[in-house]
């Protein structure tokens, strides 16, 4: 305590001022143990509760100064919650320190059928097809049968249900910015107006939390600069000869972010990641912490043709569920794949899928 005199190391009697001004009379040293213990004490607990309990032993005056059994006991407590808080802080510690190297670094929840599309208690009000042609509007707590086409910049679609039996069935102009769907359900209905596949969704932009399925292809990007994070993508199904992808990148392709999304082909056909040059270069696209599985193989990075580069492709911190060839295909060009887990399917079978049929469907 700072106001008061040092304990004499003589083991005499000393007298300290405690806080409240009267003198306090020791009749010992601490022992070894309990200086110890007090040091640790002062120095993990300056702003714990217990550091009232402290200043009671070196001196406040009154009954917490009884007999020696008493202040033992005292000490012994202080002692053993100190010892508490440390290894509620060394837990702590343990708790935010990163993954190791050799494990994916993303363990949060999975995007399924319980985190994505629309609230389930939200009352969707009946919508035909639509095109959105002014800039910066929000369409928000739809039942939209037909598709959607986005013909401005810095359109938000939202917490809606879009079924369409279209070519996408969210399809956004390629020329246009700032385009949002997030917290949406997205179903192709299994064919495109020719009864072959669909898409749904077609274009660039951010698109979040959104349960797509019921189409050829869940997600076709154009542009660059998309955002494709925390979807769900499963139940690929469409008419005619299908090459099933989750998320299709064709050329033409550069600054994509693909981020915490589950994708399930569970054909064995294509992949849940496909990126080719097909139509132009490809460059800078990453793909982080996603739970993917099925197709030929997972991932595709496949630059054979017409001669476009494919660079900058970057795969980390996913947990792959093996196709039916492998997991990877890479030719003409070499992705950095690192830190990838191979418990993709075991991942994919604790999912809600939404209903009964899928679920044994994936088991």
């Amino acid at each position: 305590m700072r106001s008061g005199r040092r304990m004499r190391r003589t083991g005499k009697p000393s007298g300290d001022v405690g806080e409240s001004g009267a003198v306090v009379t020791r009749h010992r040293e601490p022992s070894r143990h309990e200086r110890v213990g007090l040091w640790r004490t002062r120095r993990t607990m300056r702003s714990n509760s217990a550091a009232g309990e402290v200043r009671k032993w070196r001196g406040a005056g009154g009954p917490a100064f009884g007999d020696k059994r008493r202040r033992g006991g005292m000490v012994l407590n202080v002692v053993r919650i100190a010892a508490a808080v440390a290894a509620l802080q060394i837990t702590a510690a343990v708790a935010t320190e990163p993954d190791s190297p050799s494990q994916p670094a993303f363990a949060s929840q999975w995007p399924d059928a319980s985190n994505t599309g629309p609230p389930r208690d939200l009352k969707l009000k009946p919508s035909g097809p639509l095109t959105i042609a002014v800039a910066g509007t929000t369409i928000s707590g739809l039942d939209i049968q037909g598709g959607v086409t986005v013909d401005a910049d810095n359109v938000t679609i939202e917490m809606s249900r879009i079924s369409a039996k279209a070519w996408a069935v969210i399809k956004i102009d390629p020329h246009r910015t700032g385009v949002v769907v997030r917290d949406c359900t997205i179903d192709g209905r299994g064919a495109g107006p020719d009864g072959n596949g669909n898409q749904g969704i077609m274009g660039q932009g951010t698109f979040q939390r959104n349960n797509i399925s019921n189409v050829e292809n869940g997600i076709v990007l154009t542009g660059k600069g998309s955002l494709i994070e925390d979807n769900f993508i499963h139940g690929l199904n469409a008419g005619g000869a299908p090459h099933y992808d989750g998320i299709q990148i064709d050329g033409g392709i550069s600054d994509t972010v693909i981020r915490h999304n589950t994708i399930v082909n569970s054909h064995g056909a294509a992949g849940a990641i496909m990126i080719d040059n097909e139509f132009g270069p490809v460059s800078n696209i990453v793909i982080e912490g996603n739970l993917l599985a099925g197709g030929s193989y997972t991932i595709y990075s496949d630059g054979k043709f017409n001669g476009n580069p494919i660079s900058g492709v970057s795969i980390t911190d996913n947990h792959i569920g093996s196709g039916q060839y492998g997991p990877t295909l890479f030719r003409s060009n070499r992705p950095t794949y690192l830190r990838n887990a191979t418990d993709g399917w075991r991942l994919v079978r604790n999912l809600n899928f939404g209903n009964v049929a899928a679920q044994e469907a994936i088991r």
